[in-house]
Parts: C-alpha cells; structure tokens; sequence
C-alpha cells in the first residue's frame, strides 16, 4: 500500500521573508533620510557661517549693478565719519570716539594708533578738554591717494574756547569693506598741521 504523506509547510517561515524584505525596505528608507539630513545640515552650516548678502535694489526695484570702484564721494564720506571720531569728542567719549575711529586705521597701524592716542586720551581727562572739528574742504587726490581737509576746530577747556583751523594730509588705501568699514578706506598715514 502506499501511504500518502502530506506535507505541511507552516507559515512562519513565509512571515519571517516578509518581515525581511520589509525591515530591509525600512534600512534602505532610513539610510536615505539620513544622508538627506547631513546634506541640510552641511548646507545649512555654509549659509550660516558665510553670512548674510546684501543685494542692492535700483528705484524700479530690479537688482541695481553696484560698483567696485571708489568713487571720490565715498572717500570724502568716509573721511567725514573718520573724522567725526577721531576728532569730536569730550572728556567723557574720547576712549569710545578713538575705538570707532581705529576701525578707520589700517589693521597693521592699529597699535601704533593706540599708542599714539594713549598720550591725547591722558591729556584730555586730565584737563577736561572737549573738541569738536567741521570739515570745511575735503580734496581727494584718488592716483597719490592723499586727502588733504581744511576744517574748523573748536577746543575748550577751563570754560574757555578756542577756534582755530585744521589742516590734515591723510594717506589712504582701499581694502575689503566690512560691517563696521562700509567704505572699505582705511588711514594709512595723518599728518596734522595748522594751516596759514
């Protein structure tokens, strides 16, 4: 006689390919996700550390073309603000003053400007001196990159004021524009002197 065998093939082992397959489908899924969000992340990190981006607008509100060239009024503008720091202030503001107005000097010069200032800084505390400079002329040589300022200069100390006339010959170099140094000049040399 021959005997018939049924063989019984249990499901667990068609459960366990398909959680297989799934568990393989979900490394795969993941492994994506996260390649994905270290992309982001790099990204992320460039913008942040490369800081924001000025994009100047024309009147019609299209991308206006800035320029790379200095221009004689950007020099005569950051002559003006160099000059508002570094010679109008009082006994109270001179340190705060010359800080803004070392953002102006050439980085290599910056200590000998501290130093040089050291000598004004006591003299002013000491006799409570208060001054105050008005460019009259500001005339800008762009090929010697010389600027000679004809300005007003009231001082006063001991409740008397004294007004005389400022000449000063700054010598001037162009160098990457920053936050504090939207111009980009930077004083290379001052020589200061009365004029006749």
């Amino acid at each position: 006689m021959t005997d018939v065998k049924h063989i019984e093939i249990r499901k667990y082992p068609k459960m366990v390919e398909e959680f297989a397959k799934a568990n393989f489908n979900l490394k795969v899924l993941s492994a994506a996700l996260i390649m994905i969000v270290i992309v982001v992340l790099a990204m992320l990190l460039y913008l942040v550390k490369s800081g924001p981006k000025v994009i100047a607008l024309a009147e019609n509100g299209q991308i206006a073309k800035v320029e790379t060239k200095i221009t004689d009024l950007q020099i005569d503008s950051a002559i003006r603000e160099y000059l508002s720091y570094r010679y109008n202030w009082s006994e109270q503001t001179i340190t705060s003053q010359l800080q803004k107005a070392q953002f102006f000097v050439i980085p290599s010069m910056s200590l000998a400007f501290q130093k040089a200032m050291l000598e004004v800084q006591k003299f002013v505390k000491e006799k409570k001196v208060t001054q105050r400079v008005y460019p009259k002329n500001i005339q800008i040589d762009l090929k010697g990159k010389k600027a000679t300022v004809l300005a007003d200069r009231i001082t006063e100390f001991d409740n008397l004021k004294a007004a005389t006339e400022l000449k000063l010959v700054l010598d001037f170099s162009v160098d990457d524009r920053s936050v504090v140094n939207p111009w980009g000049i930077f004083i290379t040399k001052e020589t200061e002197g009365v004029s006749q």
